[in-house]
């Protein structure tokens, strides 16, 4: 599926033809490795033919990265910036990125693309098979982890999915890999509903899916663990598990079940490049 014909880009409400692709990425200090994440993708782009988006959510940054990020891609690919001065949270960046998507696909990838941009060559025919989610794994056979994170780390990741799968019974094997596609409509509807912002967003996310009934996917990836993470063991853990608790209280509520204005931050606004 690396090539899309007229019928594959439907037309907006608008009337303006709606893009094939958007590729959201959250961007949080990014400057020493957004350079050569973006390189990869442009590469890539280069040998695809359908229409595309990159949309860059600036999650409060304080240093030139998104700056940087422009620069890259501006005469090479179509770039969206989303800026809401502060920094929220990886959950929430995400949340403003979908929702402001244009495309019949949305891929959302992290800043250090440690699944490679490659690996969505895997994850597009999926959709021609009906489902509505296809989710890159680290942890089911046919993967290939090419850098461990530390051992730690990797280990907490473990009970993190084997928590979400007894909490919230999301009944997948790799909750927070980085690389996930939807169809645009299952997108926007699934962060209109989104709540939690921290590091178990992923699994409120998937929650959120599962109860909806959408037909999701576990494809394996390539993956390699890359050096400057934001994430804060102790903290985080702590807070994620409480998100796991939050996530079923809000399920017995019905909350997720009430139709959610699904509007995307303004403040200050969304620019192009």
């Amino acid at each position: 599926m690396s090539q899309a014909s007229q019928a594959d880009r439907p037309s907006t409400g608008a009337g303006e033809p709606k893009k094939f692709l958007s590729i959201v990425i959250p961007v949080y200090n990014e400057e020493k490795r957004i350079s050569p994440t973006l390189d990869k993708i442009i590469a890539y782009l280069a040998g695809q033919t359908w229409s595309r988006e990159i949309v860059l959510v600036d999650d409060g940054s304080s240093d030139g990265g998104i700056a940087l990020a422009q620069q890259k891609l501006a005469g090479h690919e179509v770039c969206r910036v989303i800026n809401y001065g502060t920094n929220r949270g990886k959950g929430y960046a995400l949340k403003q990125g979908m929702l402001a998507s244009q495309g019949r696909y949305v891929l959302f990838t992290d800043a250090d693309l440690s699944t490679p941009i490659e690996e969505l060559d895997k994850i597009l025919p999926w959709f021609e098979q009906g489902f509505d989610i296809v989710q890159g794994s680290r942890k089911m056979p046919g993967a290939t982890v090419e850098r461990h994170q530390p051992w730690l780390r990797e280990n907490m990741g473990k009970v993190f999915t084997a928590l979400s799968n007894l909490i919230a019974r999301v009944d997948v094997r790799d909750v927070t890999c980085g690389f996930k596609a939807y169809r645009g409509e299952v997108a926007h509807d699934l962060y209109g509903r989104q709540h939690i912002y921290d590091w178990s967003f992923d699994a409120e996310i998937i929650y959120i899916a599962r109860r909806t009934h959408y037909k999701l996917k576990e494809v394996p990836v390539r993956w390699f663990d890359e050096s400057g993470t934001k994430v804060h063991l102790v903290k985080d853990s702590f807070r994620s598990f409480m998100g796991l608790l939050t996530i079923r209280l809000n399920g017995f509520r019905g909350l997720y079940d009430r139709e959610i204005s699904a509007q995307v931050h303004q403040e200050p606004g969304t620019k192009e490049a």
